[in-house]
């Protein structure tokens, strides 16, 4: 009774260390909407002694890759928009870590980076592998919030339309000068987009003649 007691201890024992151990995969991305480019940091956490590892990352169409892991024992390409590296096998259990960028269009409001798998050998030289669904990025450009108006100024309204606008497409279409800001305000179901602040109705109506040569119906505003 006392020899059965002690093997199903140990059976749980063993048990309760499986959950414990494991690999897991950790992604995250950096997204610059000035240079247009999308930077993935990843991390292979505990790739099994003896094992080789293979992490694919499925890109837009028109993504372009710039910058590749600089480690020399690994190879990497990319087919078919989907980036690949494969390691060697691994002495012991190891944990990798490596970024690459790659140039992106970032036109609209919004980028989907593709699907992601982390696959290995166990020790069984069974091939496992863990899947990371794709993700929606948001890569707006915040504004300053409605709450920054002040009352007793004067805005320049460049904009109103139903659905938010990207800021540094704005930025860009307006000439925005570098000490002006963008305000968005939602008022209903709107969006409204202001330059600001001027302390005074004629410096507003002065820059409102610089901004009218990109926005023919921009007005000045007060609040």
């Amino acid at each position: 009774m006392t020899k059965l007691k002690y093997i199903l201890c140990a059976f749980v024992f063993f048990c309760l260390l499986i959950p414990a151990y494991g690999q897991k995969v950790l992604t995250s991305v950096s997204i610059d909407t000035v240079k247009n480019e999308v930077t993935t940091f990843v991390s292979l956490i505990d790739i099994p002694q003896g094992g080789r590892a293979r992490f694919q990352q499925r890109l837009p169409v028109e993504a372009k890759l710039l910058v590749s892991p600089v480690l020399d024992f690994l190879l990497w390409d990319t087919n078919r928009n989907i980036f690949t590296i494969i390691t060697p096998k691994y002495p012991q259990i190891d944990t990798l870590s490596f970024q690459f960028v790659c140039k992106i269009n970032l036109s609209g409001n919004e980028i989907t980076w593709g699907e992601a798998a982390f696959m290995f050998e166990d020790k069984s030289k069974q091939v496992r592998k863990i899947s990371i669904p794709a993700k929606i990025y948001s890569v707006r450009t915040p504004a300053i919030d409605s709450a920054a108006l002040q009352k007793g100024m004067y805005y320049i309204q460049i904009s109103a339309s139903k659905s938010p606008q990207k800021i540094g497409d704005l930025s860009k279409s307006v000439h925005l000068q570098n000490n002006h800001k963008i305000i968005e305000r939602k008022t209903g179901s709107y969006y409204t987009y202001l330059i600001g602040h001027f302390s005074a109705k004629e410096t507003a109506s002065e820059k409102l003649k610089f901004y009218r040569q990109y926005v023919s119906d921009a007005f000045v505003v007060a609040f």
